[in-house]
């Protein structure tokens, strides 16, 4: 049978066609680890900061064990992850004067340093820097503030260090009346690399 217009000149309802489509879901499972991930460490240090005059404050930290590129099998150090804690002789944040602003200022370098340095530096490794307040009347620790760091868990995969040592300092502002201990601690892996590799890499990070 023919099917024509519809009265009133209206052309007869379209008809849609479904198709269906078997559907197949795939999980991969990937290949399977011939090893576990190497295990991290812990690499501890800390730098005391003078609250009179605001003195730049510095430690070494000997890699020895860690990088030697006078090997045939060159070891570098990879840190993951950093962790900073600013702390007085007694395990708390440190005290300020009443109505005070001061500031809190750390870096990681590859070579010693007398003072602050650019994030620009090749020596620069990771750093942070914070204005701190306390807003009280009396003397107490600061809990208002502004900070910033750059630390190797903001990168995709860590740093890779082969130099020999490396140097924690900071400073921190007269408004403190006590001391601060400036507390790193790294968590890292070793890992191979050509001798070529590693002396190129030394050469880049001083």
């Amino acid at each position: 049978m023919k099917i024509g217009p519809r009265p009133g000149g209206q052309a007869p309802p379209r008809r849609h066609n479904c198709y269906f489509f078997p559907t197949k879901i795939i999980i991969s499972l990937g290949a399977p680890r011939s090893h576990m991930a190497k295990n991290t460490f812990l690499i501890r240090t800390s730098v005391t900061c003078s609250h009179t005059g605001a003195a730049y404050a510095q430690t070494e930290i000997d890699l020895g064990s860690y990088t030697n590129l006078g090997s045939s099998k060159p070891e570098v150090l990879r840190i993951h992850s950093a962790h900073v804690y600013f702390q007085n002789s007694d395990g708390r944040l440190p005290d300020m004067g009443g109505d005070k602003a001061g500031i809190i200022n750390w870096q990681l370098t590859t070579t010693s340093e007398s003072g602050l340095i650019q994030i620009t530096e090749d020596s620069f490794l990771m750093g942070g820097q914070a204005g701190v307040r306390n807003g009280d009347s009396a003397t107490n620790p600061p809990t208002d503030g502004f900070t910033e760091t750059f630390m190797p868990q903001d990168l995709v995969a860590g740093l890779t260090v082969a130099v020999p040592s490396l140097f924690l300092g900071g400073n921190i502002g007269a408004e403190f009346t006590q001391d601060g201990n400036i507390g790193l601690v790294l968590e890292c892996t070793t890992e191979s690399m050509s001798k070529a590799n590693a002396v190129a890499l030394a050469i880049s990070q001083q």
